[in-house]
């Protein structure tokens, strides 16, 4: 009972942030959202509270967020500077390919933030995930030769690293 009371709170302490105002169509939009969230999800709310993780192993996490949020908004600004060169230029050099990459990530949402962190910021999309085969087919904007696609394959895959130490 008390989980449920407290994730009340807290999802409407959210709820009342994100909508940046507090008026009576808030409160009671949030309190109708807020209760529905706290009588069904109370458990998983707080998964990884009830883990109780030891410590360092928390830490260790944190710092493994930290490296790949980090290199993820590298690669965002990184990439906006590619594409807007390609949409300046006279003659646009874009050299579109499909790329096969496989995976070796078991948890469902570590494969989505990968899938996420492979197409987000590289002027790319998502084709095709396969959850039987952990493979993904990825359309490249800009990829000139096979060598280059199996450079930015190991780029990625110290990515897929980081992020399989974070959710498995």
């Amino acid at each position: 009972m008390k989980i449920k009371i407290l994730t009340f709170v807290l999802t409407l302490a959210l709820w009342f942030v994100f909508a940046g105002k507090v008026n009576i169509q808030v409160l009671l939009l949030g309190s109708i959202i807020c209760s529905l969230v706290s009588l069904k999800l109370p458990d998983t709310v707080f998964r990884l509270v009830q883990k109780k993780y030891v410590t360092k192993a928390f830490f260790l996490k944190l710092y493994y967020i930290y490296l790949v949020v980090s290199a993820f908004i590298y690669d965002v600004f990184l990439s906006a500077f590619r594409v807007s060169k390609h949409a300046f230029e006279r003659t646009p050099s874009i050299s579109s390919r499909m790329v096969r990459i496989e995976t070796s990530l078991g948890n469902l949402n570590s494969i989505a933030v990968f899938a996420n962190f492979i197409t987000l910021p590289r002027g790319s999309l998502a084709i095709d995930i396969d959850n039987f085969n952990r493979d993904y087919r990825i359309h490249w904007i800009d990829v000139h030769s096979d060598e280059e696609a199996e450079i930015k394959k190991a780029r990625i895959r110290k990515h897929e690293n980081l992020i399989a130490k974070i959710f498995d």
